[in-house]
């Protein structure tokens, strides 16, 4: 359903959560990985017509249970699709319009949770 509007790559980022674990000890530091799969965090922002956004916003309500639920977003950093949520199930919103005359559209910010 993101998948409607139009993913703002400029705007698009990335924070890998560590999958290692670190001793410091006193012969120096420790680290071996403990995961396989990391969770990455990545800041996005979503464009879309009045009415993408209604869609939207019905399925983040009824589907995704106001966001808690976990979906398949074809990645565009690679085109593979990942298990993705909404971190904490919060976005905001703001409305714009480009030019006089132009319909009213939406920008949706939000930071997705993405299993890799």
């Amino acid at each position: 359903m993101i998948g409607y509007g139009k993913l703002l790559l400029r705007d698009y980022g990335e924070k890998p959560e560590s999958a290692v674990l670190r001793t410091e000890m006193e012969s120096g530091a420790k680290q071996a990985q403990v995961r396989s799969l990391q969770l990455v965090a990545r800041p996005a922002v979503i464009d879309y017509s009045s009415i993408e956004y209604g869609q939207f916003k019905t399925w983040y309500r009824d589907t995704l249970a106001r966001g808690s639920a976990w979906f398949f977003l074809i990645d565009p950093r690679d085109g593979i699709s990942k298990l993705t949520r909404i971190v904490r199930g919060e976005y905001d919103s703001k409305s714009y319009i480009k030019s006089q005359g132009d319909e009213l559209r939406w920008e949706v910010s939000l930071v997705l949770e993405i299993w890799e």
